[in-house]
């Protein structure tokens, strides 16, 4: 019995790619061409891509081309078979699935990828919805989290009904340099309700980084979340600061919600550093 193939991320178009995304480095024809990593399906030269790894989830079996953060990532799994073997006992572990929801370019991917891959990805490439999932414990017990992300949403393609099949608990992430990110989480509040009830959720302001550059107040923030009595999390998913309390956070408001215990009032968000 093998573990069923899962598809591989869509790779970047060649002609969006001007640079190499591992030394940014221009393409050219002759002296830096380009070549796709098999497992992120992003844009390298081959000086960047030339490591070999085979990656049995996406079918290849033989050794494929990939960039040295994946090729990292993928090292630090066990081989072929002992996968396999990870794969079945995953099926007995209690499992909670979580949607990653906002608009496009808020680092929904980045947060997820810093989480589950421990990278980060240095160009914007749109998601096409992709599952990532990760073993964690949780007050003494293993979980598997499946985690979907999402194609970036906007005012045409707020919500799609699929999203809630199966959700435990939303993710829903704005950019503290964008106003409009933050409107949009809002109406994605309001389309969430028309499919689910008794909502678990946390709030998220992604790209603490940019301070410099903020639109979204801590307390316009703090204070949405009061009303919606969630969890709010400011991070950065470029310097991977509290990237693990968010995924954390959320397992424990799903938990907390199976356990039938009430909303208590919210906790000042968590500042970077604490």
């Amino acid at each position: 019995m093998t573990s069923a193939v899962q598809q591989a991320p869509p790779w970047k178009p060649d002609s969006s790619a001007k640079v190499c995304e591992g030394c940014e480095q221009p393409f050219s024809f002759f002296a830096r061409r380009r070549h796709h990593c098999r497992h992120c399906g992003g844009v390298f030269c081959d000086p960047c891509s030339s490591a070999r790894c085979a990656i049995p989830k996406y079918g290849y079996e033989d050794e494929a081309r990939v960039c040295q953060p994946c090729w990292l990532y993928l090292k630090k799994e066990d081989d072929h078979l002992r996968g396999i073997e990870r794969a079945r006992a995953d099926s007995f572990l209690r499992q909670r699935k979580v949607c990653i929801l906002g608009q496009g370019a808020v680092g929904k991917s980045c947060l997820t990828q810093q989480f589950v891959e421990d990278r980060f990805q240095q160009t914007y490439n749109p998601t096409i919805n992709h599952t990532f999932s990760k073993k964690i414990k949780v007050r003494g017990e293993e979980f598997l989290m499946t985690i979907l992300d999402t194609a970036g949403q906007d005012e045409t393609s707020i919500f799609q009904p699929q999203y809630s099949i199966g959700t435990h608990g939303y993710v829903l992430v704005y950019s503290i340099t964008d106003a409009s990110s933050f409107e949009i989480v809002k109406i994605i509040y309001e389309k969430i309700h028309s499919y689910a009830v008794d909502l678990v959720l946390v709030l998220v302001g992604n790209k603490t980084d940019l301070d410099h550059q903020r639109q979204v107040s801590r307390e316009e923030a703090l204070k949405l979340a009061q009303e919606w009595r969630c969890p709010l999390i400011e991070c950065s998913a470029k310097k991977k600061e509290n990237i693990s309390k968010v995924f954390y956070t959320i397992m424990e408001e799903i938990l907390t919600q199976e356990d039938g215990a009430p909303k208590q009032p919210i906790k000042p968000f968590w500042r970077i550093g604490q």
